[in-house]
């Protein structure tokens, strides 16, 4: 079953519409919205965006609720603790919540609920920062970077499994580090190493990925770059390959880091050309 955390925002707005092509795909074919009665938000409105929800879903045949939940009153941690208590734990729950730049230059999942839920272990979240609205939650081109170890890479493909059916084309992301020096010297051997070891890396993951996800082996494209500054990679690469998507692992460790500028998942947040969708890995 599919959950949006949803908080009555334009931001939110957006959101929702990732939530509801999951739900779509999802073979439950069910949508839970739950919003926190804070401070923040009017009930009336909410209740009111809710039933504008609940017709686009009827339309695509997707069964929605909507839960206004009384706020316990504790902030960040108050309103992640409503949240959870209120979504089944269940290995086939899909959350997805929000990543938007919080105020006194925060960052995006540092410090956030997004971040309390994607540490959390219950059960499986996403969360998206929406930068082009106008695809609705609907990307057909992914870019997903994939580190050394590949664990993660099997809940990027489930996720986006339920979205297969869209999906025009995946490129699979390894950036093989090296220190600037070895990278600027074109035909140094060290460099040349570095680059075959991560296509070595790479070697069959399209066509492991092809069978986990559920999307066409010759949409899947793998590319091997070079850099000492992964996240900037990725960055240049989105743009290269026009990624409606980037669909991204966090580690615990990059969720909990606290240095903004230093945190590439912070980086890549901040500076996509495109969507980003997180998700917890291995």
């Amino acid at each position: 079953m599919i959950y949006l955390a949803y908080d009555g925002s334009i931001n939110g707005d957006w959101i929702a519409w990732y939530a509801i092509n999951l739900a779509h795909h999802d073979p439950d074919r069910k949508l839970c919205v739950i919003c926190v009665n804070t401070d923040e938000i009017n009930p009336d409105e909410i209740r009111t965006k809710g039933e504008q929800l609940g017709k686009v879903c009827a339309d695509i045949g997707v069964e929605v609720t909507l839960e206004l939940i009384p706020s316990s009153g504790f902030g960040v941690d108050g309103v992640f603790n409503d949240i959870v208590a209120n979504v089944t734990q269940a290995p086939e729950t899909l959350l997805v919540c929000g990543a938007r730049l919080q105020s006194g230059n925060k960052g995006y999942i540092s410090g956030s609920v997004a971040e309390k839920l994607l540490s959390d272990k219950k059960f499986s979240v996403v969360a998206v920062r929406v930068t082009q609205p106008g695809i609705l939650g609907a990307p057909r081109r992914l870019l997903v970077p994939v580190g050394g170890k590949h664990k993660g890479v099997v809940i990027g493909a489930d996720l986006i499994k339920r979205i297969a059916k869209n999906i025009e084309r995946i490129d699979l992301l390894h950036v093989a580090p090296a220190k600037r020096q070895t990278i600027n010297q074109l035909f140094n051997a060290a460099a040349r190493s570095v680059t075959n070891n991560g296509w070595e890396e790479m070697r069959g993951l399209d066509v492991e990925f092809s069978r986990l996800s559920g999307v066409d082996k010759t949409k899947i494209h793998i590319n091997v770059q070079t850099s000492n500054d992964w996240a900037d990679e990725v960055i240049i690469s989105a743009n290269r390959h026009k990624a409606h998507l980037i669909l991204m692992e966090a580690s615990i460790k990059d969720l909990q880091s606290r240095m903004m500028y230093a945190n590439p998942i912070e980086t890549v947040l901040r500076n996509a050309p495109c969507d980003v969708a997180i998700y917890r890995g291995a």
